[in-house]
């Protein structure tokens, strides 16, 4: 099915582009007051002083609070998921909403400030003092997690053939959303308090919050307006909305906060994260006999479940390919940084990248063609259902096929190879497979859930679960409703992210808008329909199974007689005619691709130029081809975005080196090349729909493709070793040791 029909583009976009988008930021209700947060400039450290006395005294101050104040108050920490361990037990450690004993890394918050104006709470937060002094905090080990059959893995590799190991390094990163983060509280006038937040999932905000306020949860609405991106970092509660929503009570007033870039860059939770080595066995033929990997995770000064995004993906870690026996072991330690969190993908592109540069590794190693390496390895379309050998029950797909068309359509590098060449640069290519896990969890998929509406003035309002922060929802969904229901699109109503509206919803995450959610608005439409074929039947005296529902129209095929929607809503009463469903898939779907990167190195600079990008990917049925297109476009440059230079950097001391657009590397437009595009769509069963999700496929792939790329041509000149970002100066250093007999 697809969706396209004859109205193209977004419905959404005309609204944004004209400047009619409602964020955070343009909420200025009467009265609203700004807030501001100061912050720890060290760390680990003891905190000695919060001295808040002169900020206090300043014109224009509503409030200043400290650790202190709040724990005076009895505020209680964030709520953070615990982690079981191995051994026993579980770890815990408590997200204090102001520092007042101990900060763990730079950035955490030590005083609030709510004043009339951001200038004056601003130079308020410059008026209170503090000191820190340095206190050791050892990392420590918070999980170690374990997947596969360890003996037998060793078993297999003392009898491989060959044994190849790749080492793994994938650096922190930040979501650096186009808005960042800010939220709005006020009391509303029932006394309830209502939080407007940037988010991706308001839902999910609503019940840590009322906890932290004291609340029950029907006593707090959480909502969400436009929404500037999210890629994972606005699925959850943080700090700063809870202590705006705290300060809101207090006050009785509006109280809001907008995050600035650099503050953003310093205490945002971050994503990535990870080292390892990874090792293949081989047999003479060159199958893969076994798969060992061994990785840490850089979880960040708070640990909770939303650290484990690799443990949750491990699964990509075997990837497409058939191979016998795998064993994996995760750990993640704790360190001065800020908490991991989930970002665009959340462990998938980790994992792609961690079999697909040891598969190159091992075709350099062993002379062979890359890309039949792995099409020798690839579990084959008859074989499938199948579960590779971490975990992931793979329902359909076609591996060889998708394979197959990437290297057509990217065609032979020959020429590429030579003009490249001929001109002084170094020339790279990869082709890599990747597999994602989408609509999950793997091991309990999640439910989403769906309202929708029949007015008898004619409109039909949907309130669907998911979370639009960029994607198209608003289109597809929309138009969703109206090929279901026979109406115009024109006509329904899209009102999302409100727990007022819809108190239970997936929010935006995972690809599951149209794998989960999806497939329960079409169960809510068909509710809606069955409703009003039954009240038909009672204002005609018949039975509803003689009734005919279509085109907007219900009618009976043996009268003339026929009512159009809205009046048959009209004869429910003024609320019209509601259903609201759910839909839990029976598993996790599976997007897959191949990818073909080519890059150019200029080896006097060790400037990288992407000068080619294919992908082919299978996202099961595609209902709107060019929101597909968008997600495939924007994933992409996020992660060739993340191999060319995109890192967070601390010095020794901790102290944060990459904390402005100055030092934090975000591609333009022009060092990246527009990616062609290819399906090769191979419908799933696991949703009425056929839909596998597309929100993260561009970046599993991306990172992994074009870091065998760069790894490519930097082996034709003899780096061995590279890791990321593939920035100028770290690709010239290489190349520089390289001929200077220094190694990679």
């Amino acid at each position: 099915m697809t969706l396209n029909g004859p109205a193209p583009g977004r419905i959404e976009d005309h609204r944004l582009l004209t400047g009619r988008g409602r964020y955070v930021a343009d909420l200025q209700p009467p009265g609203c007051l700004h807030a501001v947060l100061v912050r720890a400039d060290r760390a680990p450290a003891a905190v000695l002083r919060v001295d808040a006395a002169a900020a206090r005294a300043m014109p224009g101050v509503a409030l200043v609070w400290t650790g202190a104040d709040l724990t005076a108050r009895s505020v209680p920490p964030l709520p953070q998921e615990s982690l079981p361990q191995d051994e026993g037990g579980r770890f815990d450690r408590p997200l204090p909403l102001l520092c007042d004993a101990l900060v763990r890394c730079v950035g955490e918050p030590l005083a609030l400030i709510v004043a009339d104006g951001l200038p004056a709470a601003l130079d308020a937060a410059g008026a209170v003092g503090f000191d820190l002094a340095p206190k050791d905090d050892p990392p420590v080990t918070t999980f170690v997690k374990a997947v596969g059959d360890a003996v037998a893995v060793r078993a297999a590799l003392a009898g491989a053939r060959h044994v190849v190991s790749e080492r793994i390094v994938v650096p922190r990163v930040t979501a650096m959303c186009l808005e960042p983060r800010g939220c709005l509280a006020e009391v509303q006038p029932d006394g309830r308090l209502h939080l407007t937040a940037s988010s991706q999932n308001p839902a999910a905000l609503r019940a840590p919050l009322a906890r932290v306020l004291g609340l029950a949860p029907d006593r707090v609405r959480v909502s969400a307006g436009d929404v500037g991106g999210s890629f994972g970092l606005k699925g959850f509660l943080l700090r700063e909305e809870a202590l705006v929503a705290l300060a809101a009570l207090h006050l009785g007033r509006p109280v809001q906060w907008i995050a600035t870039r650099c503050e953003s860059l310093l205490a945002d939770p971050q994503g990535r994260g990870l080292g390892g080595v990874v090792t293949l066995g081989l047999d003479a033929d060159l199958r893969i006999v076994a798969l060992q990997a061994d990785l840490e995770i850089d979880a960040g000064a708070y640990v909770s479940t939303k650290s484990m995004g690799i443990v949750n993906n491990v699964g990509g870690i075997a990837g497409v390919y058939d191979i016998p026996v795998a064993h994996v072991r995760i750990a993640g330690r704790t360190s001065a940084r800020p908490p991991l969190a989930p970002y665009r993908g959340h462990g998938r592109p980790e994992a792609t990248l961690c079999i697909e540069l040891t598969l190159d590794r091992a075709a350099r190693v062993l002379g062979v063609d890359a890309a039949d390496l792995r099409r020798r390895n690839l579990i084959a379309r008859a074989d499938l259902p199948a579960v590779n050998a971490l975990g992931f029950r793979l329902d359909s797909g076609d591996f060889a096929g998708v394979l197959d068309r990437a290297l057509a359509v990217s065609g032979g590098s020959q020429a590429r190879r030579a003009e490249a060449v001929a001109r002084g640069q170094l020339f790279g290519r990869a082709v890599i497979l990747c597999v994602e896990a989408a609509g999950g969890p793997v091991r309990a998929p999640k439910p989403d859930h769906a309202e929708v509406t029949l007015r008898p003035d004619g409109r039909v309002v949907l309130r669907p679960g998911v979370m639009s922060v960029g994607q198209g929802h608003e289109t597809v969904l929309t138009r969703l409703v109206a090929a279901q229901l026979g109406v115009d699109a024109g006509r329904v109503d899209y009102q999302q992210g409100d727990t007022d509206a819809l108190d239970n919803g997936r929010g935006s995450g995972g690809s599951s808008g149209l794998v989960v959610c999806g497939p329960a608005v079409v169960a809510a439409c068909d509710a809606v329909v069955k409703q009003a074929l039954a009240l038909a039947a009672a204002a005609w005296g018949c039975r509803a199974h003689t009734l005919v529902a279509a085109d907007g129209l219900i009618r009976q095929p043996s009268s003339n007689r026929s009512l159009t929607l809205a009046e048959v809503a009209a004869l429910a009463g003024a609320g019209g005619v509601t259903a609201r469903e759910s839909f839990t898939p029976p598993g996790a779907t599976f997007p897959n691709g191949a990818h073909v990167a080519e890059v150019a190195i200029d080896p006097d600079t060790g400037a990288v130029e992407v000068t080619g990008y294919w992908a082919v990917e299978d996202a099961g049925t595609l209902l709107n081809p060019a929101l597909v297109e968008g997600q495939m476009m924007g994933g992409i440059a996020q992660g060739l975005s993340e191999v060319l230079g995109e890192a967070i950097a601390y010095d020794v001391g901790n102290q944060l080196i990459s904390g402005s657009l100055m030092d934090y590397m975000v591609p333009r437009a022009g060092d990246l090349p527009p990616p062609r595009l290819f399906h090769h769509p191979v419908p799933t069963a696991l949703n009425p729909l056929g839909a596998k999700g597309v929100g993260e496929a561009g970046t599993v792939g991306s990172v992994a493709a074009l870091m065998c790329a760069v790894r490519d041509a930097l082996a034709g000149a003899g780096v061995a070793d590279f890791d990321m970002p593939a920035t100028p100066d770290r690709v010239w250093r290489a190349l520089h040791g390289a001929r200077t007999g220094g190694g990679g």
